[in-house]
């Protein structure tokens, strides 16, 4: 049977990823666990994108951190990717012979030749969003491969999501998307949300948009007091310190 995206994208984030005791998870403290049991509707259900918003005192002023985070499942079921017949048949049987090597994570020798086989290539090196502190919900792991098809080059994603607790490892065997003729692989990766502070008064920030740096209603860099009404506005204060939101992710493109 082959999978939806949703459905392919929803067994990855439940896939168990191991229990290595140099994880530091714990019993239950693994990205997996958390989302043991969970089905494609549950993930459907979560927002695009949230919003940490921490209240303190610093150096004798209240201030305020806010700390974006999109959602894995939306993000990567948000139209960048798809499946084509390549896909289905990587995807459901290529891991089931595992050696360890290749030059792929997350591949082993015989899903490796398979790719060089029909063509694949590699587009770049290999990334980890962890190395660049991306604010998604789980870090994402892979690399852009590309192949010639009857309309011209085209173009793929292999990609692993990190499902334990130490970033080192804990990694699901890699998954193969086709990029839509449209997209980019920084359409799949976007980190791009934002936020509405619906009870702000006029004179507040009442939207803030995350693009690398925080960016308020006018489209200015938001400063530090703009944070601050905002996270106000979201009944964050030195007596409610920690408050999380939901927003949009921004995933079109």
């Amino acid at each position: 049977m082959k999978l939806t995206l949703e459905q392919t994208i929803a067994a990855m984030l439940t896939q168990s990823t191991g229990t290595h005791f140099l994880d530091s998870g714990g019993g239950n403290g693994r990205a997996w666990q958390r989302n043991a049991g969970k089905t494609v509707e549950d993930f459907r259900a979560m927002p695009s994108a949230t919003a940490e918003i921490y209240v303190r005192e610093y150096g004798g002023e209240t201030v305020a951190e806010i700390l974006p985070r999109v959602n894995v499942f939306h993000l990567l079921t948000g139209g960048a990717l798809e499946l084509d017949d390549l896909c289905h048949n990587f995807n459901s049987v290529m891991m089931e012979d595992w050696k360890h090597g290749g030059e792929y994570y997350g591949v082993s020798i015989d899903g490796h030749e398979w790719l060089e086989m029909v063509g694949f290539k590699p587009n770049g090196e290999s990334f980890n969003t962890y190395n660049w502190g991306a604010n998604h919900s789980q870090v994402l792991q892979g690399a852009e491969l590309t192949r010639e098809g009857e309309y011209g080059e085209e173009k793929y994603l292999l990609l692993q999501i990190h499902g334990g607790a130490d970033v080192r490892g804990g990694y699901t065997d890699a998954k193969l998307f086709k990029l839509d003729d449209h997209a980019e692989v920084y359409n799949a990766l976007t980190e791009d949300c934002g936020f509405s502070g619906d009870d702000c008064s006029a004179e507040d920030t009442k939207y803030l948009y995350w693009h690398g740096e925080w960016i308020n209603e006018h489209g200015n860099c938001a400063d530090d007091s703009e944070l601050l009404a905002f996270a106000t506005a979201c009944g964050a204060s030195l007596d409610n310190p920690s408050v999380t939101i939901a927003g949009d992710a921004y995933l079109d493109f």
